[in-house]
């Protein structure tokens, strides 16, 4: 029944299992065809536009992402998921090769007065885009602000503190990266980031 007005939503569920299945390329083909059908009620075309967007960058689609996502914000004025449509611009922007306008595209998000998790991981991102465009003194301001400033976000505070050390690490400043993935270790033991620590500084020590 290729007529049902009952068809965007039907594609619209199919593409929230494929995600559910880990298969964003059959889930990026159901929303995308679920887009294309005129006349859906709002909230579906909200919730479809979105799914659509993430998929698309999911799937490495990061100038088709880009598009999605400045169509959204500029259609759903009102929308919950406006902060996580900007925060999908801003990274879309950067992965498809340009740090230098995500830069901007992120601040936005950190212009709130509340602190989100779209706060903290624009942070990071911020960090990320300098560190590619060789602005090491000023990324490190980003992570070490992640650090210090945002506890309620242990996760990113790790993430922030591998990176500095990294940096150290470029910079030949041995003493300091190994000081740094230290107190990593010490702060974020459990942590994905602290197993990455260690190896680094066994990597260190090896030279």
């Amino acid at each position: 029944y290729p007529d049902s007005k009952l068809l965007a939503r039907i594609l619209f569920h199919a593409g929230e299992c494929q995600l559910q299945l880990k298969d964003n390329a059959v889930a990026h083909d159901h929303f995308a065809a679920a887009a294309k059908i005129p006349g859906s009620p709002e909230t579906l075309a909200e919730s479809i536009n979105m799914r659509l967007a993430e998929a698309q960058a999911n799937s490495g689609k990061h100038v088709e992402a880009k598009a999605t996502y400045a169509a959204f914000l500029e259609r759903f004025t009102e929308s919950r998921w406006r902060r996580n449509a900007s925060f999908g611009l801003a990274l879309a922007t950067e992965m498809a090769g340009d740090p230098t306008a995500a830069i901007p595209e992120y601040r936005k998000l950190m212009s709130v007065a509340t602190t989100d998790l779209w706060t903290v991981r624009s942070r990071y991102q911020i960090g990320r885009c300098q560190v590619s465009l060789k602005q090491h003194d000023a990324a490190v301001v980003e992570f070490v602000a992640i650090e210090i400033n945002y506890p309620q976000y242990p996760l990113w505070q790790g993430k922030a503190a591998l990176e500095v050390g990294k940096l150290l690490m470029q910079q030949d400043k041995t003493e300091q990266a190994i000081g740094q993935f230290k107190n990593l270790i010490k702060r974020f033991k459990e942590s994905e980031e602290a197993t990455i620590a260690q190896q680094y500084i066994k990597q260190i020590e090896a030279r």
